[in-house]
């Protein structure tokens, strides 16, 4: 008296000659006949969910998205960033020394370095590396001239701060050749490398 829902439990249903009850078909009813919901245990939502089409199309979009991140930082199994650590003062004020940079190992596939790149030197798998700046591009001549850097006879001060404490007469660099040095020029040594010892530019 006085509910409004009741909740009954319907008839077993027998089945077979041995007259046992099937307990699966016992089923829980309303007072408006309707059929209630069997509640879904714990670990059948966590691990799946209540609507198993909804949870198998999420799966497929994590797949996606993790496929497509491996390619993308793995790209050949190979890592498309890597971690550097900067150690001395030869990038300053640009770079500080103990300050964490990400290296773009695929940057120059497929495109040559440029002027202003900030780029890692060294040998693949050997120590140690190096940070430095490109200023001199194949055929360009390169010199040092009253502290100051020149390309084809032209000041280039760029990124630099202070002067240079070297003299260098123009130097016309071959096929393959950069000429690199760091933005504290004071302190900073400078030279021509092959671009086989780029080993990545600096994002």
């Amino acid at each position: 008296m006085g509910l409004s829902f009741l909740t009954v439990l319907a008839k077993p249903v027998h089945c077979g000659k041995s007259g046992g009850v099937d307990h699966e078909s016992l089923v829980e009813t309303t007072a408006a006949g309707s059929v209630a919901r069997r509640s879904v245990p714990l670990w059948r939502r966590l691990l799946i969910g209540r609507n198993v089409r909804w949870t198998l199309f999420r799966l497929l979009v994590l797949l996606t998205v993790a496929s497509v991140g491996k390619l993308h930082f793995f790209p050949g199994g190979n890592p498309r960033y890597r971690r550097i650590l900067v150690d001395g003062k030869s990038m300053h004020p640009t770079y500080e020394n103990g300050q964490s940079l990400w290296m773009h190992t695929l940057e120059y596939i497929g495109r040559a370095p440029q002027r202003g790149d900030v780029v890692v030197l060294g040998n693949e798998g050997e120590s140690p590396f190096y940070l430095k700046r490109i200023i001199g591009l194949p055929g360009e001549r390169i010199g040092i001239r009253r502290g100051q850097m020149t390309v084809n006879g032209n000041v280039y001060e760029n990124y630099g701060h202070g002067r240079i404490h070297a003299r260098l007469r123009p130097l016309l660099l071959a096929e393959g050749q950069f000429f690199v040095m760091g933005d504290n020029r004071p302190i900073s040594s400078g030279g021509v490398v092959e671009a086989r010892k780029i080993l990545g530019k600096i994002q």
